[in-house]
């Protein structure tokens, strides 16, 4: 295009009679470059007259010189370059043997030699772009068949009609063991789709886009005006072990680069093509911005999938060329929309979904509200705004005033950890514990509830009175002590349960006995009533814990291949007769209960029917009777709507039955299971495959009477398995999605095993009594034990420092009474 406005084409070739190279140029006379543009973009394209592309405005030169050989005598002509400078005036052509400069508003054609201009005179052009300042970067291959060739560029520059070489780049790989190292593209002489290579220039960047297939990269090189040279270092990207990226690129503008991306085996068979804009306005870093296909960017049918080559115009359009011929024009959107791609050949645009937006005005996809913003469900929108505080707000959030606190991200799950059994499962064990242990955790005052605690209290006492004895019998003379002395000593010697009667101290100490067994029979009794753990009443006495319960336990993992015994068979039978109600809500999206299709996978697709299905307020939620337990769902959403959040229910009605056969009462608890799935900072995916697990929950509980019925209840115990790490996506993530659809996958299946917990009480009745009544005969030998210290031990130490010390006779006569009354009572005893 000239200044004037004049739409021309600028072409090259080789004349196949004969052989000569030649380039030329075509003038549209019809209409001006303004008009012709109007008309492209206007609904009235197909009025464009073709009567003005005519010979008489055709022009044509051709290079006998240079004929065209099979011995390249002349230069390898397969790489023939043009491009045509900015303002239109001269348009630039290179091969390995020379230089084109053709004047197109003159039709002067002047020529340089490529020996006398390369560097290296093996030099292969395969692409070139100029800039607005007239600098020129031709790309091509330098070597030969023997040591392969290697990608390289030069900066040009022109003076008049000569052209001078100012730098260049030469592909080498970042390290010697990488794959791309190993590559000797010793056929690069001969044409072959693989070795395409493309360049692009940022005017106002003064930048460049090499793109070099063959080893999978592109790289963006900076130039220096004033010394005409590249800067470096330069940025290499690359994209694995294969072949195809940077087989075209361009730049839409001076920060956004648009990438051609093929991927091709490195024996270049054909996998994917996409296109991928980055952002190359960060220093030593690009960012993805989008992808094409994407959800919202699907390629027609008619087009694809191969992609050849991509041309991006001065205006943001990008034109995209297939390997069947077709091409695709991708218009730019206007803010708020997306250019859309469903149509044949040229995109149309359509406004952007809730809770994503578009602010300018490109070829890109709408872009997902932040975390923390939203649309308040409305389409088009140019930006994202807060959401209230408190909402639910994740990536892409349509709705910004769904409570984070919502039901429908309430996870629920009744089931409990089966408790352990105590550390001593012996009444004996317990009781002795209970009765001369005393805690000195003050927070939950166990010293005040001891029963051996108070039993000292009582020794204590005991012992002030056996001293106001002594004192009356031995210091006080009066008749009135010596009277109050005798009937004290009558009374405790009618309470000598140790002594049987001939011991007044043992009448003391029995008080204690009595109290500390009365206190085992009262521990005994509420423990024996607390049985089982479902029906727990009151607390035990004398517990400090307020933790113990008649009740111990075992868990075992059985395998559903052994059969039950014929007790239990009825709890399983209505365990698989328990009727199952799926609920699924999807929270935060602008989905409707008519975009939503379920169906059963078995060898093929069968419809489900809801059993209710609704939709408001930022959510969906629905339904289903499942036929099985065992079940694979796969739940359909049409259109390119987010979700944010999903919560998955499962229900069933409760069962009891008594069975006098088998002196059991069956209870099938009812099952009310949900679990929520939310991740801030990112939506669910548009393929998430969910798996959950039946096990089946048997607890056995023995009877506590022999005459009562044992009881068995069971429940399912659901697990879910998924990670969200899988079935959320962030930003970044979600610029891979290529579905206008979301399809969620579901599976339902029983384990192999189930649980089976059994509860049995520590002590019956007739234990309890047993150990109470040994409890009572401990405790007087307890006692009895301590009275044989004394008379073994310690009286005999005692009365013996009073004979080395000249103690008193009377005082050793009494101690030599009391020991042998005491001897004579334990020898009864």
């Amino acid at each position: 295009m000239q200044n004037n406005d004049t739409i021309r084409f600028v072409f090259i070739g080789i004349d196949t009679v004969t052989n000569a190279p030649f380039i030329g140029s075509l003038n549209y006379a019809g209409k001006d470059a303004g008009a012709y543009a109007a008309a492209v973009n206007s609904a009235q394209r197909n009025n464009i007259s073709c009567s003005a592309w005519n010979t008489k405005n055709y022009d044509i030169h051709s290079f006998n010189q240079f004929l065209h050989d099979e011995d390249n005598i002349n230069g390898n002509l397969d790489f023939f370059v043009v491009d045509v400078e900015p303002l239109g005036q001269y348009a630039y052509a290179f091969t390995q043997s020379f230089i084109l400069l053709y004047n197109l508003e003159t039709k002067n054609v002047s020529i340089q030699l490529g020996n006398l201009t390369w560097p290296d005179s093996s030099f292969l052009p395969r692409a070139v772009d100029i800039n607005h300042d007239l600098f020129v970067v031709v790309l091509g291959y330098v070597g030969d068949e023997n040591i392969g060739f290697t990608p390289c560029a030069y900066l040009m520059s022109r003076s008049g009609s000569n052209w001078t070489v100012t730098d260049t780049w030469i592909y080498v790989p970042l390290t010697s063991t990488s794959w791309q190292a190993s590559l000797t593209n010793w056929d690069a002489n001969s044409y072959s789709p693989k070795y395409d290579l493309s360049v692009c220039f940022n005017d106002q960047q003064s930048q460049v886009l090499l793109g070099v297939q063959i080893t999978n990269s592109f790289l963006l090189l900076n130039i220096d005006k004033a010394s005409k040279k590249f800067v470096l270092p330069f940025q290499l990207y690359s994209n694995g072990k294969a072949i195809g990226m940077g087989k075209a690129l361009g730049w839409l503008n001076s920060d956004i680069a648009v990438i051609l991306v093929n991927t091709y085996s490195l024996n270049y068979v054909w996998s994917a093509s996409k296109i991928f804009t980055y952002n190359m306005s960060l220093n030593n870093s690009l960012v993805i911005k989008s992808i094409l296909p994407n959800s919202q960017q699907t390629l027609a049918p008619e087009f694809g999938p191969i992609l050849i080559s991509t041309i991006v115009t001065k205006t943001g359009t990008v034109i995209m060329l297939d390997s069947t011929g077709n091409f695709y024009i991708l218009l730019p959107s206007p803010p708020g929309s997306y250019s859309d791609t469903n149509a044949k050949s040229v995109s149309s645009f359509l406004p952007c979904v809730g809770g994503s937006f578009s602010s300018s005005y490109d070829i890109q996809p709408c872009s997902l509200c932040p975390q923390g913003f939203t649309t308040f469900g409305q389409a088009g929108q140019l930006s994202c705004k807060p959401c209230i505080n408190g909402a639910f707000c994740p990536l892409g959030s349509a709705f910004g005033n769904i409570s984070s606190s919502s039901s429908l991200l309430t996870s629920l799950n009744p089931a409990r950890a089966y408790p352990l059994s105590p550390k001593s499962t012996r009444f004996d064990n317990i009781l002795m514990e209970n009765m001369f242990v005393i805690n000195s955790s003050s927070a939950k005052n166990c010293l005040t509830i001891s029963p051996f605690f108070w039993s000292l209290i009582i020794i204590s006492l005991g012992a002030i009175i056996a001293i106001l004895m002594i004192v009356l019998k031995y210091a006080v003379s009066s008749p009135r002590g010596k009277r109050t002395h005798d009937k004290l000593e009558r009374f405790f010697k009618q309470t000598d349960i140790i002594g049987e009667g001939e011991l007044w101290i043992g009448g003391i100490v029995s008080f204690a006995i009595v109290f500390l067994c009365t206190c085992a029979y009262v521990f005994g009794g509420t423990y024996y009533q607390r049985y089982p753990i479902e029906n727990l009443q009151g607390s035990v006495a004398f517990d400090c814990s307020g933790t113990l319960s008649n009740a111990q336990f075992t868990s075992s993992l059985m395998s559903i291949m052994v059969p039950p015994n014929e007790d239990e068979l009825r709890i399983f039978e209505l365990l698989d007769a328990q009727i199952f109600t799926l609920y699924m809500d999807f929270v935060n999206t602008l989905y409707t209960c008519t975009d939503v299709t379920l169906t059963q996978i078995k060898d093929k697709s069968l419809p489900l029917a809801f059993l209710s299905c609704s939709d408001g307020n930022g959510s969906l939620s629905l339904s289903v009777l499942l036929p099985s337990h065992g079940i694979k769902l796969q739940i359909l959403f049409v259109g390119v709507n987010t979700i944010g959040g999903i919560r998955i229910s499962l229900e069933g009605p409760s069962a009891d039955e008594e069975n006098a056969t088998f002196e059991a009462q069956y209870n099938l608890v009812e099952l009310s299971f949900a679990e929520a799935f939310t991740f801030l900072g990112c939506v669910l995916t548009q393929q998430p495959s969910l798996t959950m697990q039946l096990t089946k929950v048997i607890n056995r509980t023995s009877p506590l009477h022999e005459e009562h019925d044992k009881i068995l209840s069971a429940f399912w115990l659901p697990y879910i398995s998924a990670d969200v790490n899988q079935i959320f996506a962030d930003e970044s993530e979600y610029l891979y999605a290529t579905s206008s659809n979301t399809i969620i996958s579901l599976s339902i299946s029983e384990t192999p095993f189930y649980v089976l917990n059994t509860q049995k009480p520590i002590v019956d009745d007739a234990e309890l009594v047993f150990t109470d009544l040994l409890f009572t005969i401990t405790c007087i030998e307890i006692f009895a034990f301590v009275f044989l210290i004394f008379k073994l031990l310690i009286f005999p130490i005692f009365k013996r420092i009073l004979v080395c010390f000249g103690g008193r006779p009377i005082l050793e006569k009494s101690l030599t009474t009391s020991n042998e009354a005491l001897e004579m009572s334990f020898n009864r005893f």
